[in-house]
Formats: structure tokens, sequence, C-alpha cells
């Protein structure tokens, strides 16, 4: 009785540490997605932060607000962070919005690189386009 109850107090303990560290929007760890759009009248932007772990927050400019939306699989959240790591952002120099405009980032420990496109005389490639929209509909 008592290897039982030993077997089943490590099981525990050993599941309860494979769960993934939990962050906050005041704490996030070095290595982000980050994608969203702004512009308009209001000039409004909407900001969502993707990690690995799944965690995915979203922050308005205009309340000031950042909330926590519901979690992706760590499985899918690895697939985008792959998918953004062959785009090869950091090669690409794309800084034309619109009055609307939209993004994709990335962060990590070397830094960060941002694109943002929008304006109508400029046009951003399928690639990035379809991965920013596939990311984009993950969202509920």
């Amino acid at each position: 009785m008592k290897r039982t109850l030993l077997f089943t107090g490590l099981l525990f303990l050993t599941l309860l540490g494979c769960k993934s560290q939990q962050y906050t929007f005041d704490e996030l760890p070095e290595k982000q997605l980050v994608f969203g759009y702004g512009g308009g009248m209001a000039g409004k932007v909407d900001t969502y932060i993707l990690l690995e772990n799944g965690q995915l927050f979203h922050n308005n400019s205009l309340t000031q607000e950042t909330i926590e939306l519901e979690t992706l699989s760590k499985k899918q959240a690895e697939e985008y962070f792959l998918k953004l790591e062959e785009l090869s952002l950091s090669t690409l120099d794309f800084n034309h919005p619109g009055s609307r405009y939209y993004f994709l980032e990335e962060v990590n420990k070397d830094g960060k690189h941002k694109i943002v496109w929008g304006a109508s005389d400029h046009k951003l490639s399928k690639k990035y386009l379809d991965f920013y929209k596939e990311i984009k509909n993950h969202i509920k």
C-alpha cells in the first residue's frame, strides 16, 4: 500500500512539473511572435503576442487593456514559430504602412525585427500575407 501511495505521489509531482511555465503580460519571455493591425480615424492599434507555450495576449491601444486570450496548443504555437523562422523576417526590410496597416514582429534574444504593410503602392510577398492570415484566424 505504501508503495502505491509513493508511486502515485511521485507520478503526480512528475506530471505537475511537466506543465509549461505561465507568463503574465508584464513578465514575458524573450521569444515572442507579435502581430496585429492599426490605423484608421482613431489610430487604434490591436497587438497580439503569442508565446512558445501557446499563451496569447491581446492589447488594445485605446483602452490600454491587455487580456490573455484562449491558449493555443503548444504544438500549434511551435508550428507558428517554425513558420516564422522560415520566413526570415530579419532579412526583410519592409516598412510601408497605410492609413490602415498590419504588422508581424519577431522578438528573440537577438532583438526585434518588424515588418509593416498597408500602403497600396507597396505589395508584400504572398507568403507573409498568408502567414498573417493563418495566425490571425486562430484568434477567437
